[in-house]
């Protein structure tokens, strides 16, 4: 492994995310009484007439007694047309038909008497009577039979008020108003959003913090060893496969989504979203990419490759950084490192700003402590390779960068924060944005 220690993001300017109804009321009555349909009976005046057309009595065809009674047209009364024939109307001829037995006479009949002119008198009288008194009877029978026919049509109203149906309730002296046939309908409000934490709440209160330990997925280390890039290629891969198994529960547990990030083993000068070369490798939150520098561990191989301890140290500063990188991604899954970058942008003092940094880096190696710790039994951490890891871990720190920055955090912080995750394997054990600024230095 090369001497420079494993670094986060590069220190080139990195990227600064910004989080940053009608009434329906009783029938309406029409005013006034009822109003009956026109065309009622009249009664007085103009009562039925009675056709002309009675049978005339006088000489003629002989007649056997009365004729037949005509019932659809009754006589007509008061004076009748003028008739050609002298003699009063109405004369009627007594004694049997002509040829009968008679009572004295012969052939022809009895002689004629002289007519008396009193005759003209008296029969108009009688007739004018018996009119009156016939008018009389017609009308009253007229009226009773209108009054006994069910079938004439009956008055109609205005209103449309059943007298079958009557109002259930007593009607009321003051006035009332109908309320409305229907219950109103409730608006539904839209309730605000909850109120977005601020960056600090999210860095220092974060729910991650409270999903205790970490449990073990029974990683084991890979035996390869980095005599090639491509043999260090699979030792990465093992560790980051373990991680992505053993942070899943602790990342959703906290309310967020868990997703594994991809791994790009670079083997010289590689250009990404977060920049172009760095002198370590680091983590991009722009594509979620862990950039692993293999070509610098392959080269420390070689150069260590007839020490045991120096090949242990090998084998711990490889499992570290891809532990402490991939401590990054979940700083941006769970909202540390979008926070991280606002706080950082609206520190007053470039001291402030390099305060927050370190504040970042020294919680990834925190996580990378209790990851590795949670799997020490099945990797297995011990021996040449448990003392190796704990060199690496309290020699990386700012005395160590080439650059000269202040974004680490000393050797000794450094390494009090890793061992502080590895003893714990606890969450809570690594909120170092609450730390006291001595701690973080």
């Amino acid at each position: 492994m090369s001497s420079q220690p494993p670094f986060g993001p590069p220190h080139q300017a990195p990227q600064q995310p910004y989080g940053g109804p009608p009434p329906a009321g009783p029938p309406q009555y029409a005013p006034g009484a009822p109003q009956y349909a026109p065309g009622a009976p009249q009664y007085g005046p103009g009562a039925p007439q009675y056709a002309p057309g009675a049978p005339q009595y006088g000489p003629g065809a002989p007649q056997y007694g009365p004729g037949p009674q005509q019932y659809a047209q009754a006589p007509q009364c008061g004076p009748g047309p003028q008739q050609s024939a002298p003699g009063p109307q109405y004369a009627a001829s007594y004694g049997p038909p002509p040829g009968g037995p008679g009572f004295g006479w012969g052939p022809g009949g009895p002689p004629r008497r002289k007519k008396s002119k009193a005759v003209w008198i008296v029969v108009p009288v009688v007739l004018g009577f018996a009119c009156i008194v016939g008018l009389w009877i017609a009308g009253v029978v007229a009226k009773q039979n209108r009054l006994n026919d069910y079938s004439s049509p009956e008055p109609t109203y205005s209103s449309s008020y059943d007298p079958t149906n009557p109002p259930t309730e007593a009607p009321t002296n003051g006035t009332t108003t109908s309320g409305p046939t229907s219950k109103p309908t409730a608006t539904k409000t839209t309730p605000p959003p909850p109120r977005r934490a601020t960056p600090y709440e999210v860095v220092s209160r974060n729910k991650f913090y409270r999903t205790g330990t970490q449990s073990s997925v029974g990683c084991k280390e890979s035996g390869a060893r980095a005599t090639t890039l491509a043999n260090a290629v699979k030792y990465y891969s093992v560790v980051k496969g373990c991680a992505d198994r053993g942070w899943p529960r602790q990342v959703r547990g906290g309310g967020w989504q868990f997703r594994a990030p991809k791994t790009i083993v670079m083997n010289g000068r590689v250009q990404s979203p977060c920049g172009g070369y760095a002198p370590s490798s680091y983590y991009c939150s722009a594509n979620e990419t862990i950039y692993m520098a293999g070509a610098d561990d392959v080269a420390e191989y070689k150069r260590y490759r007839n020490s045991a301890s120096g090949l242990a140290f090998n084998r711990a500063g490889m499992a570290f950084t891809v532990a402490h990188e991939y401590g990054h991604h979940v700083q941006e899954l769970t909202g540390v490192l979008e926070a991280y970058g606002e706080l950082r942008y609206d520190a007053s003092s470039q001291s402030a700003k390099l305060e927050v940094n370190r504040r970042m880096e020294l919680q990834a190696s925190c996580l990378a402590g209790v990851f590795l710790a949670a799997n020490k039994g099945t990797y297995p951490i011990g021996g040449q390779l448990k003392t190796q890891l704990d060199f690496v871990t309290n020699n990386s720190g700012d005395e160590y960068d080439p650059s000269g920055q202040r974004i680490h955090g000393n050797k000794k912080n450094h390494g009090y924060w890793f061992h502080r995750g590895y003893n714990t394997r606890n969450l809570a054990a690594c909120n170092t944005f609450t730390a006291p600024s001595s701690q973080v230095a």
